[in-house]
């Protein structure tokens, strides 16, 4: 599932919000001035009705034949049409008029003596209607009065509510805008110092500058936070050093004690000999853990200074495999070395690169049958070297496990070899990550497992030398 920016959500939901509301307070805005404005209409039309009413009722009391004069009159000073029912005939000077603009029940009611008004749609256009009885001279007014000018104003009042309401949500959006700003900026303040942090910068602090209270405790607790892990990545950096250097002293002498047993191994029983044997292993095994315990511990204390150098990719991996080999008393591995990485340069620290190969190689002999080749590429920009082992392989999900410190897979346990430390490859990711590189286990096509490194190339064609 896509994760979803949390500024985008906080402008969604201003803008969002923000034209609802306005939208609804428009519509009712619209419902309640459109009520206003037609039945104020309405009831100026009902009035001016009953008065044109009266008008009529005085004409045909005292001149009739002027009647049609005074229809005119009406319907010029009132701009609605007139129709006037008397003795059975339909009177009306509104061009175009007729009895069928009103309808039949409104004529019903009319004529038994009753007031009506009454709305009605004519197609698009909209009528009012007022219906006035005059029993004393047997006549029937009918007044038509056109709502063309209340639908035009409340067509201007729909245009207004609307560019209102988008206006509104625009001012949400700016709103949602300028908070999520204020937001998100000390998140991603944490966020980058969180970042920086994992990348080994101990040092990085947030600011804590004049802000809200919540961001204010924020960023407090965040640098109190890393203020104690790095407290206790010094207490646990200087534990493990100072263990490993008590360590060293016994260790010397066990050595030392073990050696001189074996220049009198013959004088040894069988038993003896076997029990020298033992020692001879484990001791080699606790060496091993001390030295790698005091390189880790000095590597997170930043104890040991790296020494960078810009070297031939190709010649480096040559060198480090022929030493890893000679350490373990074996014959150099095969080394494939692809034709486009001859003359590329790579920048590393080399003894630390030599002791990665080393450990990558130690690591295919103790839970493996050893290296069967080593294969130097290039993809792009990135030097990679893949070092594929005899053995069954790894996991899928242990691969990442592998790296991390005193994990030993399930190989180790399956083949009896419970003497690995669990160190060397935390040591290989460590030490790579500070070239600048990454590793990564897969599976080999030969069958077994493959460690591949990954180094950026350097566009430096110098050599160079300095202390990091």
């Amino acid at each position: 599932m896509a994760r979803r920016s949390l500024r985008l959500r906080l402008l969604a939901t201003f803008g969002l919000g923000a034209l609802v509301l306005s939208s609804v307070f428009a519509v009712l805005t619209f419902i309640g001035v459109r009520r206003v404005l037609v039945n104020s209409q309405q009831q100026t039309d009902l009035r001016q009705s009953f008065a044109d009413a009266a008008i009529i009722r005085y004409t045909l009391y005292t001149s009739p034949p002027s009647l049609a004069n005074q229809l005119s009159s009406i319907e010029q000073a009132t701009n609605s049409a007139v129709l006037v029912h008397t003795h059975h005939q339909w009177l009306s000077k509104s061009p175009g008029a007729a009895t069928g603009d009103v309808p039949q029940n409104i004529i019903s009611l009319v004529d038994r003596g009753r007031v009506i008004q009454q709305t009605v749609a004519v197609g698009h256009q909209l009528f009012y209607i007022v219906g006035i009885p005059i029993p004393a001279v047997e006549t029937q007014v009918f007044e038509v009065f056109h709502l063309h000018h209340l639908e035009s104003t409340l067509g201007t009042l729909v245009a207004v509510l609307g560019l209102g309401a988008l206006a509104t949500a625009l001012i949400g959006v700016g709103g949602g805008l300028w908070v999520s700003r204020r937001t998100i900026r000390p998140l991603q303040r944490v966020s980058t110092a969180a970042a920086a942090v994992a990348n080994g910068e101990l040092n990085t602090r947030v600011a804590v500058s004049q802000a809200d209270e919540e961001v204010q405790q924020l960023t407090e607790s965040f640098n109190t936070m890393v203020s104690r892990l790095v407290d206790r990545m010094e207490r646990d950096a200087r534990f493990a050093s100072d263990v490993s250097h008590e360590l060293r002293s016994p260790l010397t002498t066990l050595t030392t004690t073990a050696a001189v047993l074996q220049q009198h191994r013959d004088e040894l029983s069988p038993a003896g000999r076997a029990s020298l044997d033992l020692l001879n292993a484990d001791l080699a095994i606790f060496q091993s853990l001390v030295d790698d315990l005091l390189e880790m511990a000095r590597g997170d204390a930043g104890a040991t200074p790296h020494v960078f150098e810009t070297v031939t990719a190709a010649d480096l991996v040559r060198h480090a495999a022929r030493s890893a080999a000679r350490r373990l008393g074996r014959t150099s591995p095969p080394l494939d070395v692809a034709p486009e990485v001859e003359g590329l340069r790579v920048r590393v620290d080399r003894r630390r690169f030599e002791r990665v190969m080393a450990n990558l190689v130690s690591n295919a002999e103790r839970y493996a049958n050893g290296v069967v080749a080593i294969r130097v590429s290039r993809d792009g920009d990135t030097l990679v070297v893949a070092v594929d082992d005899d053995g069954p392989g790894i996991p899928s999900d242990e691969r990442e496990r592998v790296f991390e410190r005193f994990f030993r897979g399930r190989a180790a346990h399956d083949r009896g070899m419970a003497r690995g430390t669990g160190l060397g490859l935390a040591l290989v990711r460590d030490h790579v990550s500070s070239f600048g590189g990454a590793i990564r286990a897969e599976s080999s096509p030969e069958g077994g497992a493959r460690l591949v490194l990954t180094l950026p190339i350097s566009l430096d064609a110098a050599s160079t030398l300095e202390e990091a």
